[in-house]
C-alpha cells in the first residue's frame, strides 16, 4: 500500500539512555553446555536448589573459563576437549551425606561475529541459511554471562531510611544484554529494595504496624511478610518459618512459661512467638535478632514510604547508572571467567538521536484554543467544555451514617459541584438534589428509589471493593443508570481540583466532550482491547472498546474468558457489532481501522496477528463481503526498563512528545507523551506489527501522540493513547457485571459466614441497554 509522508516540524534532540554499548566480543565463538547435577542414588532426579548447584559445580569443574548461570547452562569461549562426570559432596546440612554427579553435555555453538553485522543482513541470511545466528539464543547466552558476576548494589546517603519504617533503601542495578537493531547493548535497570535496619523481629513488627497490633488477623498479615527471614537465636543462624497462632502468655515449654524458660521478664506476653524449623520450642520475637537483609514483603504504608524514599531526580539516577556501567566494565575486564570472552563494554551510557513532535491544538466549546505549558498540560480557565451535557435530574445516595456525613455537608458539596459545573458549561436542572441515606446491604433498594435521574452520586465511607462493586453492578446490569462514587472525606471542605475532575467525569459519562484535540484526515475507527485477570471471580474479563465518532467518544463491551487467557478469540463478532454501532452514529463506513492492543508479550505476538487481527478482518467481511478497510495493528508496552533523559547543564527529563526509534528490537518507537510528576519519565514502547494504511511512520507517531491528549478527565497529556486507557478501565469495571451480588462473592471475608453466598456458577452478564453505547466505564 502506498504511504503518504506528511511533513511535521519536528525538533531534533539528543537523549541519553540507560544502555551501554557493547563495542566488541573478542571471542570468536561461545560454546554452551548443558549442566546435569543428579543424585548418585537417583540418577533421574535433577537437583533444583540453585545455591547448592552453584557450590557443586564449582567443586566439580576446575576450569575458571566456564561460566555457570546456576540453572541449566554453562558457557565458555574455548571448546572442552574431553570432560567426564565428577562425583562431589555438598557442605549444606540438607545434603551432608549425599553424593552428586555433575555432567556436561554440548548444547550449542554461537558465532559472535554475526552480532555486529548489519541487522538487516542478519535477518536475510537467517531466512536462507539455518546455521546463521539465532539472535535470541546468543542474547540469552550473553545475558547469562554478564549476570553471573552478580548485581552491583549501593545505598545512597539520602536514602538510608529511619528506624520507624524498619528498612533502608538499597539500590540494585541489574544488567541485561539486549540485541537491538542499532547494535548490542547492556541495559541497566535500577531497582529500589527494602533492607532491614532494625535489630530484632519485634522491632520489625513495631515498624510494620506503626502502632500496637490489633486482632489476630493483623498478626496473620505480619506472619506472611516475615516467613523466610534469616534470624539469629543466640549464636545459631536459622530461618523463621512463621508465627504461633496464640500469644506466648498461653504457651508453655516443659510446664514453664515463656518468660520463665528464657529467663526474661521484659517480654510482651500479648505477642506471638516465632516458629523455627528444627527447634521444638517457640522463640519470643524480642530474642530473634537480624542482620541486614532483603525484606521479602512489606505492608501498604511501608510500600508508600519506599516509593517516596526512592524517588530520584534525573541527574541522581544517571550518576548512579554511570557508576553501575563502570562497575560492569571492570567486571568484564577482570573477572576470571567473563574476561575470556573479551566482552568490551563502553564505560559511558549511549547517546541516541530523537525528535520532538509538535503538539496538537486543544479547542474548547467557545471556539478558543488552549495554551499548553511546557509540561503538556492546560487549564480551562474562562473557557467552557467542547460539548457539555445537560443534567435535568440527579440524586445523592449516601451509604454511611448521618454522623459521618450530615446533610448540611452534602448540600455544601452539591453547591460547589453545581458552581464548578456552571463555570465549565455543564448545567444542572436542579439546584437541590434528592438525598437518600441507606445501609450498604440495601444497594438495589436504595438506587431503585430514584426515578428518572440521569446520574446518582454515591457517597461511600471507604474504599471498600465489595461495596463499590455492588453499587456498579446494580447500576450497570439492573437499573441502567450512571453513577459516580465519592469518598465521604472528599465531600468535606473546598476541593476545587477534585470537584473539577468530578465534573469532567460526569460530563464524559453523559455523552459530553471535554476538549477536541484532533480530527483524522479520513474516516477512521479506533479499536482497543485489554484483558483483566480478576481475583474476585474465577474468569478473565476481556474488554473491547471502539470509537463512535472521529475518535473522541467511545463505546465498549466486556467478554467472559477462561481464567488467565490473554488472547481474545471472538474478534469477528465484536468487530461486526462495533462497525454497526459506528455506522449508526456517523453514517459512514471507516476507511481505515486502527487497533491498539496492550498487555501482549513477545511470545503472544503471533497469536495476536493470527487470531485477533484475522478476526477483525473477518468481522469486516461479515458486514459486507466487499468491505476491506485498511488496518493498522499497534502493540503498546509499559513493562520495560528503557529510560531516556536530556543532557543539558544537568540531566533533565525529556520534553513531552519526544520520540526515539533507534533503541528497538523489531522496529516500532518509544514515545514520551507526558510530563513526569516526579522521578524520571518512563516512555511507552509501541510496536507496529501490521500496517496496510497509507500512514507513514511519521504519521503514526503524530497520531499516537495526538491520542494521548484525548483522555477527557484530565487536562494534560497522558502516557498512552486514550483508547488504551478506556479498554483498561472497562476491563477493570467489567468484572463487577456478575449475575450474583458482588459483595456476597466467596472472595470477600464477610460472606464466608453465610452459606447461601457460596455461589459456584458466577458469570458475567451484559450491561443494561441504557448504557450500552455510552462511556459508562469512566
Amino acid at each position: 500500500m502506498e504511504q503518504t509522508d506528511t511533513e511535521y516540524k519536528c525538533e531534533p534532540t539528543m537523549v541519553v539512555t540507560n544502555h551501554a554499548r557493547v563495542d566488541a566480543i573478542r571471542a570468536k565463538r561461545i560454546y554452551v553446555y548443558t549442566v546435569e547435577i543428579t543424585n548418585a542414588d537417583a540418577p533421574d532426579e535433577q537437583l533444583k536448589d540453585t545455591a547448592t548447584r552453584i557450590e557443586l559445580f564449582a567443586k566439580a569443574v576446575t576450569q575458571s573459563s566456564l561460566v555457570f548461570d546456576g540453572r541449566e547452562y554453562a558457557y565458555t569461549a574455548h571448546k572442552l576437549s574431553n570432560w567426564t562426570t565428577a562425583s562431589v559432596h555438598s557442605t549444606s546440612a540438607s545434603f551432608a551425606h549425599t553424593a552428586f554427579h555433575v555432567a556436561l553435555h554440548m548444547h550449542r555453538t554461537y558465532d559472535t561475529k554475526l552480532l555486529f553485522k548489519d541487522r538487516r543482513q542478519v535477518k536475510e541470511a537467517a531466512e536462507t541459511d539455518e546455521r546463521e545466528l539465532n539472535a535470541r539464543g546468543i542474547e540469552f547466552a550473553l545475558d547469562s554471562i554478564i549476570r553471573s558476576a552478580g548485581m552491583h548494589t549501593e545505598t545512597l546517603e539520602q536514602h538510608e531510611g529511619d528506624k520507624a519504617t524498619g528498612f533502608s533503601v538499597h539500590w540494585e542495578h541489574r544488567a541485561s544484554v539486549r540485541v537491538l537493531r542499532s547494535g548490542v547493548y547492556v541495559a541497566i535497570n535500577a531497582r529500589a529494595r527494602p533492607i532491614t535496619n532494625v535489630k530484632t523481629v519485634a522491632d520489625l513488627a513495631r515498624a510494620f504496624f506503626r502502632t500496637t497490633p490489633g486482632p489476630s488477623s493483623a498478626w496473620t498479615r505480619f506472619d506472611a511478610n516475615v516467613r523466610g527471614l534469616r534470624v539469629c537465636i543466640g549464636s545459631e543462624h536459622v530461618v523463621l518459618n512463621g508465627l504461633t497462632s496464640r500469644a506466648h502468655r498461653d504457651l508453655k515449654i516443659n510446664g514453664s512459661t515463656i518468660n520463665e524458660h528464657y529467663k526474661c521478664t521484659s517480654l510482651d506476653t500479648d505477642w506471638p512467638c516465632a516458629i523455627i524449623a528444627h527447634l521444638n520450642t517457640p522463640v519470643p520475637l524480642e530474642l530473634c535478632t537480624m542482620e541486614p537483609q532483603l525484606l521479602p514483603r512489606i505492608s501498604g504504608w511501608q510500600r508508600m514510604k519506599l516509593m517516596a524514599q526512592s524517588v530520584l531526580t534525573p541527574t541522581q539516577r544517571q550518576r548512579m547508572l554511570e557508576r553501575a556501567v563502570q562497575h560492569i566494565t571492570r567486571v568484564c575486564a577482570e573477572d576470571p571467567g567473563i574476561s575470556d570472552f573479551g566482552i568490551v563494554v563502553s564505560p559511558e551510557l549511549a547517546r541516541v538521536q530523537g525528535h520532538v513532535l509538535p503538539r496538537p491544538c486543544i479547542s474548547f466549546g467557545s471556539s478558543t484554543f488552549a495554551q499548553l505549558d511546557p509540561q503538556a498540560s492546560w487549564t480551562i480557565g474562562q473557557n467552557t467544555l467542547y460539548k457539555a451535557a445537560h443534567i435535568s435530574k440527579w440524586a445523592i445516595a449516601v451509604f454511611c451514617s448521618k454522623q459521618q456525613c450530615p446533610e448540611s455537608q452534602l448540600l455544601a458539596f452539591s453547591k460547589q459541584l453545581i458552581k464548578t459545573a456552571h463555570e465549565l458549561g455543564l448545567e444542572f436542572g436542579e439546584s437541590r438534589p434528592q438525598i437518600i441515606y441507606a445501609q450498604a446491604p440495601r444497594v438495589f433498594d436504595t438506587l431503585s428509589t430514584v426515578r428518572d435521574a440521569q446520574i446518582i452520586i454515591c457517597v461511600v465511607p471507604s474504599t471498600s471493593v465489595s461495596l463499590y462493586g455492588e453499587i456498579k453492578r446494580v447500576a450497570y446490569t439492573q437499573l441502567g443508570i450512571h453513577t459516580q462514587c465519592v469518598n465521604v472525606r472528599n465531600t468535606k471542605g473546598s476541593r476545587s481540583k477534585l470537584v473539577e475532575a468530578l465534573v469532567l467525569k460526569i460530563n464524559t459519562k453523559l455523552g459530553g466532550q471535554s476538549t477536541n484535540s484532533f480530527e483524522p484526515t479520513e474516516p477512521t475507527m479506533y479499536i482497543s482491547a485489554d484483558v483483566c485477570h480478576t481475583t474476585e471471580i474465577n474468569v478473565s474479563v476481556a474488554s473491547f472498546v471502539w470509537s463512535v465518532d472521529s475518535g473522541q467518544k467511545f463505546a465498549g463491551t466486556v467478554v467472559q474468558h477462561p481464567k488467565r487467557q490473554e488472547i481474545i478469540e471472538n474478534m469477528d463478532v465484536l468487530t461486526r457489532h462495533a462497525l454497526r454501532v459506528h455506522y449508526k452514529h456517523t453514517r459512514v463506513k471507516p476507511v481505515q481501522i486502527v487497533y491498539l492492543r496492550d498487555g501482549v508479550s513477545d511470545s503472544q505476538l503471533e497469536d495476536v496477528r493470527r487470531i485477533e487481527l484475522d478476526g477483525i478482518i473477518r468481522g469486516c467481511k461479515l458486514v459486507d463481503p466487499k468491505y476491506e478497510p485498511r488496518v493498522l495493528l499497534m502493540i503498546a508496552r509499559k513493562r520495560h526498563c528503557t529510560r531516556f533523559v536530556q543532557e543539558k547543564s544537568n540531566f533533565e527529563n525529556c520534553v513531552p512528545g519526544t520520540v526515539v526509534t533507534e533503541m528497538t528490537r523489531n522496529g516500532g518507537f518509544h514515545l514520551i507523551a507526558h510530563h513526569a510528576i516526579h522521578g524520571v519519565s518512563k516512555p511507552t514502547y509501541f510496536l507496529i506489527t501490521h500496517n496496510t494504511t497509507r500512514m507513514s511512520n511519521a504519521d503514526i507517531h503524530k497520531m499516537t501522540y495526538d491520542l494521548c491528549f484525548a483522555y477527557p478527565i484530565v487536562m494534560r497529556a497522558v502516557t498512552m493513547p486514550a483508547p488504551l486507557y478506556y479498554a483498561h478501565r472497562l476491563s477493570g469495571k467489567g468484572r463487577v457485571q456478575t449475575n450474583e451480588p458482588f459483595d456476597l462473592l466467596p472472595y470477600f471475608n464477610t460472606v464466608k459466614k453465610n452459606a447461601k453466598a457460596k455461589h459456584t456458577d458466577v458469570h458475567l452478564v451484559p450491561v443494561h441497554q441504557n448504557l450500552a453505547h455510552s462511556m459508562y466505564f469512566m
